[in-house]
């Protein structure tokens, strides 16, 4: 016994998006930035320093100068590195 069934079918149209100028440019600068940003662990560092200083466990002053100091650090092994 047949039975009847009803398919759908959905026709869609295709709308070319407008090309972004500078596509390569934007790339680049977002490499960039990716670049500049610390990672993963620094992020995780700072993050701890910042709430230790904000619950009063180290004065502001002493986090700041071990960021600071962190970050020359870090910064002079990165150019170390680049430069090796």
């Amino acid at each position: 016994m047949p039975v009847p069934y009803v398919t759908a079918q959905l026709h869609t149209t295709h709308i070319p998006l407008p090309e972004i100028p500078g596509r390569n440019e934007v790339a680049s600068t977002v490499t960039a930035v990716r670049g500049a940003l610390p990672s993963r662990d620094q992020l995780l560092f700072y993050t701890g320093l910042t709430a230790a200083a904000a619950l009063s466990v180290i004065e502001w002053p002493v986090a700041a100068a071990i960021g600071i100091g962190a970050a020359v650090v870090q910064r002079n092994a990165r150019q170390g590195d680049e430069s090796a």
